[in-house]
């Protein structure tokens, strides 16, 4: 009886670490996010990995020639300009000269009304993302969505350089409690030059919402 027993026992354990093993393994996230991003009132948060912060907001209404669309701040201090306005691409300057050094530039492109962008970082590969697929609805981030709950929810987009995945860029939609962005992104993207990334995602959201029928403008 003893060696039926203890081959029991044996059997125990081991099922146990199985167990155990897989819990483990389903906690562990995929690919763990480094940068994270939420629309507010006064622009976008920026969160990245090792807890620094940041912040993407306008230049205001009255700029002179030169100046910059956003400026991106770190603890209380511009550390960078992003200059928007041209349908080819934005650019990401350290600082608020339109003479300073270059960070990047994100350029934008439609394939059938669906979004992908390229991120340039200067003297880096370029990244490109897919387009932005949905992960509940199917579908994708497009311009033919035209209800706010046919846009509502999570799109996600891969990340490739050199024709190989390189991360991933997520956007979570939600007129109601802003736009919500996550992320694993190269080590090559400032983060300046990932929060306009962020900021040219939330551009086409805002177009698409703002031509969406289920939903007076008044309210937008």
């Amino acid at each position: 009886m003893k060696a039926p027993f203890e081959e029991a026992q044996r059997r125990m354990v081991l099922i146990g670490v199985i167990i155990s093993c897989g819990i483990a393994t389903a906690a562990l996230p995929a690919s763990a996010a480094t940068f994270s991003a939420r629309e507010t009132h006064r622009g976008l948060l920026i969160d990245r990995a090792g807890g620094a912060t940041g912040k993407l907001t306008s230049n205001g209404w009255f700029r002179r020639p030169g100046e910059p669309t956003l400026v991106y701040r770190e603890g209380g201090v511009t550390v960078a300009g992003v200059w928007e306005g041209s349908p080819d691409a934005a650019v990401v300057r350290s600082g608020t000269s339109d003479k300073a050094p270059l960070i990047g530039r994100i350029v934008p492109s439609w394939k059938d009304g669906k979004l992908s962008l390229t991120i340039e970082p200067a003297g880096g590969a370029a990244v490109q993302t897919t387009v932005f697929k949905g992960a509940s609805k199917g579908g994708a981030l497009d311009r033919s969505k035209s209800t706010r709950i046919g846009l509502e929810g999570s799109y996600r987009a891969t990340l490739q350089t050199g024709g190989k995945d390189a991360g991933w860029l997520s956007v979570d939609v939600d007129p109601e409690g802003g736009t919500r962005f996550s992320g694993d992104l190269p080590a090559s993207i400032p983060p300046a030059l990932a929060a306009a990334a962020a900021a040219a995602v939330e551009d086409e959201v805002d177009y698409i919402y703002g031509n969406v029928i289920d939903v007076s403008p008044l309210v937008r």
